[in-house]
């Protein structure tokens, strides 16, 4: 609460620090990307982690959404882009032709 400057709710699951966030545009569902090389899917209602995507090999540093699928794609320090499914926590499928890190989607 900003007006307050008090924490309304937290979530907790990376296993170090959180680089990017995104929230779906129409549903209830919080996107974190860390350090930990994986994106953590949370339902904003209940607090709940509902996947945990990994396939990265690094920081995940940057993060998309939208309502159709792929409704989550990640960009990481890896140099890969990953479409993900979000119903199954499954890649659908890997751009691997950056030279460096990913650091902006959009």
């Amino acid at each position: 609460d900003l007006e307050y400057n008090k924490v309304i709710r937290s979530y907790h699951g990376h296993l170090s620090g959180v680089y990017s966030l995104a929230l779906h545009p129409s549903l209830e569902i919080l996107f974190t990307g860390g350090r930990d090389s994986c994106t953590r899917v949370w339902d904003i209602r209940t607090r709940a982690q509902v996947h945990v995507l990994s396939g990265h090999s690094n920081t995940v540093v940057s993060l998309a959404t939208q309502k159709v699928d792929p409704q989550i794609i990640s960009g990481s320090q890896d140099s890969q882009i990953k479409l993900w499914d979000l119903a199954a926590g499954k890649t659908m499928s890997t751009l691997t032709y950056h030279k460096k890190g990913v650091r902006a989607l959009q």
